[in-house]
């Protein structure tokens, strides 16, 4: 096991992701993390930091080699919405994080090493010293909750069946068992529907997308000249409650189009506009 140091603004990224400014940094640290190396978090002794965390080791985490992007976690982007200052986010590159721990008592970085760290420190990582990371192994430290990334970040690492998994709530047999539903991870989706005499589109949510299509082609019977079913957008949500109220935007994006017998099919409208209406809801929820 390797104990590397980096420095960074403040508290807060112990329990999140391992972040970098640059795409080539974020390589550099894959090449030399080894499964079970440790990260030691020092807040720098610029104006960023807070007075009393400058210079100081806030936390320490586990980092993993799989990557993800600062707006793959809510506290990252609500940060971010506090600096309207910045043109883009300082550190948009990042590796999942394992495990953290915070350091309460906040030492200073002068107490464990008297070398001088150079820029690479709030670049990348600095491999410290054994003298060095047996002091920061001794020091007293409490174990810190992770923060997880979105679903959709979990389903670009695992696929979509483990992030379902990941994120399900226990199952639940009360009568309120509708709400955990609710609570279960869930896809907007939007089929266009071939061989109808004007373009048509179903718009709907299901736990299932592929199994919610195989119904309907079933009951059309395209094989002897029915209506075809095809999923061409999907949306992953943590819950059916969003994939819901996604579905229900569109569909009152296009009330004036929904047709008689079934208000989910968007009647006489274009692919590009469903296109353009998919991206503005997702952006809304």
């Amino acid at each position: 096991m390797t104990v590397f140091m980096t420095k960074v603004w403040g508290l807060g990224e112990p329990i999140g992701p391992l972040q970098f400014s640059e795409e080539g940094w974020r390589r550099r640290a894959i090449d030399i993390l080894k499964p079970g190396d440790l990260v030691v978090l020092v807040a720098t002794k610029g104006k960023e930091a807070s007075d009393h965390e400058k210079g100081r080791l806030l936390g320490l985490m586990e980092p993993t080699k799989e990557l993800v992007m600062w707006n793959d976690y809510m506290s990252l982007i609500r940060e971010n919405e506090k600096h309207p200052e910045y043109e883009t986010y300082k550190w948009p590159y990042g590796l999942l994080n394992k495990n953290a721990w915070l350091f309460p008592d906040k030492p200073l970085l002068s107490e464990i090493s008297s070398r001088k760290f150079n820029m690479d420190s709030a670049k990348c990582l600095v491999v410290l010293q054994e003298e060095e990371a047996n002091k920061v192994l001794a020091l007293y430290k409490e174990k810190a909750e992770i923060e997880h990334p979105s679903i959709k970040a979990y389903a670009r690492l695992e696929g979509e069946a483990k992030a379902r998994k990941h994120f399900s709530p226990p199952p639940s047999t009360i009568r309120h068992g509708i709400m955990h539903l609710r609570r279960a991870p869930a896809y907007t989706y939007a089929m266009r529907i071939d061989n109808a005499k004007e373009s048509a589109f179903k718009i709907g949510w299901a736990f299932d997308y592929e199994a919610r299509q195989k119904q309907f082609n079933q009951v059309s019977m395209p094989a002897i000249g029915g209506l075809k079913y095809t999923i061409f957008l999907k949306e992953f949500w943590k819950t059916a409650k969003e994939a819901y109220q996604m579905e229900q935007k569109i569909l009152k994006h296009f009330k004036k189009y929904r047709h008689f017998d079934n208000h989910e099919i968007c009647y006489g409208v274009k692919q590009k506009e469903i296109e353009i209406a998919w991206t503005s809801a997702i952006k809304s929820i």
